[in-house]
């Protein structure tokens, strides 16, 4: 008997067959009515193709063209891309390690007094130079040791003891190493660089450039895992995947939480994840900070040798809260602010680009704010716990460092103790402006760096932030054909 599908079945003979779906070989009614009173023994049920090799029939004429390339990338695609992906990182740090350098000598310099005794020194112990120059209006001065009656070495009130005695007060501080740099300016990179050129070439430029990239690796990649990680565990999206069609150019911290169906869950994750990378990599950050303030001339210069020399490979307690705090408050700040900036201000990154996008780079200014004085802080207890570790041997760096004494001790020692600063009052230059005969008073001087010790290489992580808006804009504009 025919099939149902070449004509109508006589016991059926109004029912249609479908078009698509499974194609019997033959019907079950003919092969019924075929074998009648069990003539032939039981019969068999044809065999009918499988669900899926149907799907594939029914499938075969969709075009996914446009959605799945035609051939998967070879290994040595893959290869070829890890390869230009790894060159394009050691470059990009390589050309930003001399600025990373002189930012952290900044940063751990103790600003010292020894210039200014060495010149005390000389006008004490002149005492057989004449003054040829006086001014025509009596000053008002307080009494110094030239205003006395000068005594010759050779007369019989003179003490050659007290004179010994005040030339050893007066060089108190030690005699500095020859690797030490002579800075003249407390805040010029440029001053720090041509030093350091002049000192020790290009090494001691590029110092540390090897351990700063395998830092950086080992610090995105720890990242990138703890994050998905704790993502699967919470069942919630990565915050380091972006689920826009069109992401903003301007994504703070390169992480998108504004997509995710539990916010501040997606947060926490990153906050967490960037901790626990922060605190596992806190020895190879203390090798990396030694390297960098060591002569390049003093063994040892590679990171493994640098990391034997630690007491132990594990994040020491006296800077344990402040490397907890540089690792969680900027990914915090930075990851937060888009979710602050829709939920509170209606500011979206697709509505409103413009202003999302110059919000953002407010906000990555305040972010380098909050994080330059914990790095400072950082720096220094970094090297604290490095000196503390080398056993009673002398650890030689390029400048002196400055104390640490916590996190909030160190700050208050930057800004009200360490150094002097000079500040010039109002009265005064308004008096001397007013008398144009007297001489100008000279400025106030306070015990302390101020402020803007804490914030050291503020400049260079600027033009830093512009650069790379700056590259991301002109990027944007030939792509995406943003507003950019």
């Amino acid at each position: 008997m025919t099939s149902s599908r070449e004509g109508p079945n006589p016991l059926r003979p109004y029912y249609i067959p479908p078009s698509v779906g499974k194609t019997p070989s033959t019907s079950p009614n003919t092969s019924t009515a075929a074998n009648v009173g069990g003539r032939y023994g039981p019969t068999k049920p044809a065999s009918s193709p499988s669900f899926g090799s149907s799907a594939r029939n029914i499938l075969a004429d969709m075009d996914y063209s446009e959605y799945l390339s035609d051939s998967s990338p070879s290994s040595t695609a893959a290869v070829r891309t890890v390869a230009e992906q790894a060159i394009w990182k050691y470059t990009s740090v390589f050309l930003a390690q001399p600025f990373d350098v002189a930012k952290t000598v900044l940063q751990v310099r103790a600003p010292s007094t020894q210039l200014k005794g060495s010149s005390r020194v000389s006008s004490d112990s002149d005492y057989e130079s004449p003054s040829y120059f006086t001014a025509s209006a009596p000053l008002q001065h307080t009494p110094s040791r030239q205003s006395r009656p000068r005594r010759r070495k050779d007369s019989p009130g003179f003490d050659s003891t007290s004179e010994i005695r005040s030339l050893s007060a007066a060089s108190t501080n030690p005699r500095p190493s020859p690797h030490t740099l002579d800075l003249k300016s407390s805040s010029s990179l440029t001053a720090v660089l041509s030093t350091l050129w002049q000192t020790e070439g290009a090494w001691g430029t590029w110092k540390a450039t090897n351990s700063t990239y395998i830092h950086t690796i080992f610090l995105s990649t720890l990242t990138s895992f703890a994050r998905s990680f704790f993502a699967t565990v919470f069942a919630i999206p990565d915050p380091g995947l972006s689920f826009q069609i069109n992401p903003p150019s301007g994504s703070a911290g390169g992480l998108d939480i504004l997509s995710s169906p539990a916010p501040l869950a997606s947060l926490a994750v990153a906050v967490s994840a960037a901790s626990i990378a922060g605190i596992l990599l806190a020895p190879l950050d203390i090798a990396r900070t030694k390297l960098m303030l060591t002569p390049s001339t003093h063994p040892p210069r590679s990171i493994l040798s640098t990391l034997k020399t630690l007491s132990a490979w594990t994040l020491p307690w006296s800077i344990a809260p402040v490397t907890f705090l540089h690792s969680t408050l900027p990914t915090l700040w930075s990851t937060s602010l888009p979710l602050f900036l829709r939920s509170k201000l209606g500011v979206d990154p697709l509505l409103t680009p413009n202003v999302y996008a110059a919000a953002t780079f407010v906000g990555q200014g305040l972010e380098l704010g909050i994080k330059l004085p914990l790095e400072t802080v950082l720096r220094r207890g970094q090297m604290h716990v490095s000196q503390s570790a080398s056993e009673g041997q002398e650890v030689q760096t390029v400048v002196e460092v400055g104390q640490y004494k916590g996190l909030i001790g160190t700050m208050r020692s930057i800004v009200y103790e360490e150094g002097e600063r000079s500040i010039q009052s109002g009265s005064a230059t308004v008096g001397a402006a007013a008398r144009p005969g007297r001489p100008a008073r000279e400025p106030q001087r306070r015990k302390g760096q101020g402020f803007e010790g804490l914030w050291r290489g503020w400049r260079v992580g600027m033009w830093g932030l512009i650069g790379v808006w700056g590259a991301a804009t002109l990027g944007g504009v030939g792509s995406k054909g943003g507003e950019f």
